[in-house]
């Protein structure tokens, strides 16, 4: 006798391969939950969290950004006022007339390169300063060293005559002899004159920077427009203070 054996077919245990193609996953069906249909979700995974956005996340950084920056700008502008007031003629001291003597006083800080003793130390620098005379010459006389100087076209020279009194070894560096117009103008700014002299408050025959005689005089000479009406001289030691001769 012979006995006929048909294949069991194929369930759900066998990894759902026929009707859906080849290469569908292969397993056991999924199951749902009891009581739970097809696209429900199950009560205990998490909803998805909504990310805060940009501006909710950095509000607090906001609104103290106006303050850093109110801040950041006065640390700055002191700074700025610190490195920059000291240098400059903006602070008068005393206003004279021609022939009176002008008293200067400041406080500088001292490198030491003329009186070592003093090195890195504040000293205070008095100085008296009388203006002679403030004359416009045709011509420049001739420099201590160098080629003579020629007065360039369209300026004017002028000699400017001060007398000076203050203690030995007091620092003259950085003497500024100026002319001031009606206008405002001003001319001869630089501590270095015209005929190349870095001490204009110093005799052409001194040694350093420091006064040597308790009273000297010195003609420093200034270059301005022809037009100019000079009416002023200042005079200061790279600043702030300075002392005004009215002419």
């Amino acid at each position: 006798m012979t006995t006929l054996v048909t294949p069991a077919a194929s369930g759900p245990e066998q990894g759902y391969s026929q009707g859906f193609g080849e290469g569908y996953g292969q397993g056991p069906a999924p199951s749902l939950r009891p009581g739970m249909l097809p696209g429900m979700i199950p009560p205990d995974v998490p909803a998805p969290v909504r990310r805060k956005g940009w501006w909710r996340r950095n509000v607090v950084w906001l609104v103290l950004l106006p303050v850093a920056i109110v801040a950041a700008a006065g640390a700055s502008s002191f700074r700025v006022w610190s490195f920059w007031w000291p240098v400059g003629l903006h602070l008068e001291v005393d206003r004279v007339a021609m022939g009176e003597p002008a008293h200067l006083a400041g406080e500088y800080y001292d490198l030491g390169l003329d009186v070592p003793e003093r090195a890195d130390t504040y000293v205070l620098r008095e100085i008296d300063a009388t203006v002679t005379g403030v004359e416009q010459v045709e011509e420049l006389p001739a420099p201590s060293w160098g080629d003579p100087v020629v007065v360039p076209d369209g300026s004017v020279v002028y000699e400017v005559q001060v007398h000076f009194a203050a203690e030995p070894q007091t620092d003259l560096s950085l003497c500024q002899i100026t002319l001031v117009s009606a206008d405002g103008t001003r001319y001869g700014d630089s501590a270095t004159d015209v005929l190349g002299s870095s001490n204009r408050c110093s005799t052409p025959d001194a040694a350093g920077f420091v006064s040597e005689e308790p009273e000297w005089d010195v003609t420093s000479y200034v270059l301005a427009d022809p037009e100019a009406e000079i009416t002023q001289v200042r005079l200061g030691f790279g600043g702030p203070e300075y002392v005004t001769i009215e002419l």
